[in-house]
């Protein structure tokens, strides 16, 4: 009994993901109206000119998701050139929150973060995150609903674990494990699913106060 005990949790810690993802939720938020409508910023990535791939790759996943309506990059183009602003420095939250609105958009999603800086320009090393900051504010009050964070380091999913056990690190090591889970595509998978998951927790409180 003993020794399948120790078995289970030997399992049990195979399958318990730890990811570099933070998620935090404004409690005190008081919405009005379902926030159905996103529109993503072009991100600011410091040392990497991808800023705006990156915000595409999570204006992606937000749109398989089903859940929520996404803001077509050409709208928002079409209303940065109306106002005279740039696709870039644009973080402001005021301005942002204006160009919501004039959008139509219930929740604004806008990041900036730090490239993951490996020492040379080989292509399966580009497009990777160190840190990431990404906040979602509501249109309509201008309030910080969600804050999104992405730490440093290895997401030693269950998935890593086991290739990197697997190959006894002779084919698949902690650097390969580092590069995997920090590829954008990677990361913005995980951002939309958070993002999203935020979202609907937020909904559920609206409607337990209708």
């Amino acid at each position: 009994m003993k020794r399948f005990t120790i078995f289970v949790s030997f399992c049990l810690m195979w399958y318990v993901s730890c990811s570099t993802i933070d998620v935090a939720i404004n409690q005190r938020v008081d919405v009005s109206k379902k926030l159905d409508k996103i529109v993503v910023f072009p991100f600011e990535i410091r040392n990497a000119p991808w800023g705006d791939e990156f915000s595409d790759a999570v204006t992606h996943h937000l749109f398989k998701t089903g859940r929520v309506e996404v803001v077509e990059r050409q709208e928002l183009e079409k209303i940065l050139k109306e106002q005279k602003l740039s696709m870039t420095g644009i973080l402001d939250s005021d301005k942002t929150v204006k160009i919501g609105k004039l959008l139509g958009a219930d929740v604004i999603v806008i990041g900036r973060g730090t490239a993951l800086d490996l020492g040379n320009d080989s292509l399966e090393k580009k497009h990777l995150i160190d840190t990431f900051m990404l906040k979602v504010v509501s249109v309509e009050t201008g309030t910080l609903l969600i804050t999104v964070r992405k730490e440093p380091g290895i997401a030693w999913t269950w998935w890593y674990r086991l290739k990197y056990c697997c190959s006894l690190t002779l084919f698949y090591n902690r650097y390969d494990a580092l590069l995997e889970s920090s590829r954008y595509d990677e990361i913005s998978r995980q951002i939309a699913s958070r993002i999203v998951e935020a979202l609907q927790e937020i909904e559920m409180k609206r409607q337990t106060k209708i």
